[in-house]
């Protein structure tokens, strides 16, 4: 049964009144009618049951009742800091991030960005719901404001959070650190832009307590190395490696 994402205000009670681009997917894409059933799930992490009790051209009309969500979470709190990228290639990127299990993602200014990011938060927004419903879970992650590398670095540094800085020119292998403590089961997870990081970023994230890692000798374009590293990371300390997750 199909999965759909709906603002916690639609939801009233025992009933939900879903409008919108979500109502237009159910009725056309999923060309459900009255009397489908269907889970929906809204930002608050909160999954329902749900059968249709009438539709419209613009307003699907739901009786819902609380479901167990979907086992889909990984165990793993992952932050993905990503040096922002050209065109579409964020977008990629956060589809993939949330497919991968990632809790949130924070876009990042570095020295070599030079974009402007101010337009496009509500669009990786809806790309991150789509890509939630897509692969079956119920939290959608935060797509936070875009925060200088500089004040990134402070933040781990002054909580003492695990990090792991992903850098094309140098650095322990991922298995150096599969024994690494993971503070809260949180770890952030630092991925460069086109160009990569400077020196002087790398030399900053070590200081703040990050770690440095290699994704081997080849350079990866940037959203590849993204995909890499969120994907190792779950392998190593999340839920890929782990046959009695799932």
């Amino acid at each position: 049964m199909p999965n759909v994402f709906v603002e916690s205000s639609a939801i009233q009670g025992v009933t939900a009144a879903i409008t919108g681009e979500t109502a237009r997917y159910i009725l056309t894409v999923l060309r459900y009618k009255t009397g489908g059933e269907l889970f929906v799930f809204d930002e608050m992490g909160r999954f329902f049951k749900g059968i249709i009790s009438s539709c419209a051209k613009n307003v699907v009309h739901m009786s819902i009742t609380p479901h167990p969500p979907p086992m889909t979470e990984s165990p793993l709190s992952i932050t993905l800091c990503q040096g922002m990228l050209k065109g579409s290639k964020m977008d990629l990127v956060v589809q993939k991030a949330v497919e991968l299990g990632v809790k949130r993602i924070i876009p990042l200014i570095t020295l070599r960005t030079q974009l402007d990011y101010t337009r496009k938060i509500d669009r990786w927004k809806k790309i991150a719901i789509e890509a939630a419903r897509q692969s079956g879970r119920v939290i959608v992650p935060e797509i936070s404001e875009a925060m200088d590398f500089h004040a990134l670095t402070q933040s781990i540094q002054v909580a003492g959070a695990t990090a792991i800085m992903f850098y094309e020119g140098g650095g322990k292998g991922l298995k150096e650190i599969q024994n690494l403590e993971i503070k809260e089961q949180t770890i952030y997870a630092i991925t460069g832009p086109e160009g990569g990081f400077m020196s002087e970023e790398v030399k900053r994230a070590e200081f703040s307590g990050a770690q440095i890692v290699t994704l081997g000798s080849r350079i990866l374009r940037a959203e590849t190395a993204a995909i890499a590293a969120l994907t190792l990371i779950q392998f190593v300390f999340g839920d890929m490696g782990d046959s009695r997750q799932g």
